[in-house]
């Protein structure tokens, strides 16, 4: 876990083949506006989430937080981003990191079984890495359109 953040419980269930962890922030933390990057206090906290992580062995991970939110005098309430996931998704960057690499061998039903998601799961995964890929990509202008 990345500093301020810290794994306060894990809960592991054999019967079901699950490892929780639950990770909170050291109180006074600040965090950063998402849209102007302005280091403010905390103002309340977002209900909590779930993110899918790597698998420990054979068991699904998850990583569970309240995810703090700011009052930005600009910009409004807004949820702080977390280092271990982009924003709205319920993947961690790392499980992301994983899925690419295995979609990129397979086709989606396989990653999904393979990944252990739903199709669904594993077709946005692919759709969010193909955005986050179109949008990294420089604009270039052909210089002539045409044959000749």
């Amino acid at each position: 876990m990345v500093a301020p953040w810290t794994v306060s419980r894990v809960d592991l269930s054999v019967e079901t083949g699950r490892v929780d962890g639950w990770a909170e922030h050291l109180r006074r933390t600040r965090f950063i506006c998402p849209e102007c990057e302005r280091e403010l206090a905390v103002y309340d906290h977002s209900e909590e989430r779930s993110w899918r992580h790597l698998d420990s062995y054979a068991f699904l991970t998850y990583l569970h937080a309240r995810p703090p939110r700011v009052q930005c005098p600009t910009h409004g309430v807004h949820q702080a981003r977390v280092p271990w996931a982009e924003p709205n998704s319920r993947l961690t960057v790392l499980f992301e990191r994983l899925g690419i690499d295995v979609l990129k061998e397979c086709d989606v039903t396989g990653a999904a079984w393979l990944l252990r998601l739903s199709w669904d799961e594993a077709w946005h995964l692919m759709d969010r890495a193909v955005t986050r890929g179109l949008a990294a990509r420089p604009l270039v202008v052909p210089a002539r359109i045409g044959g000749g």
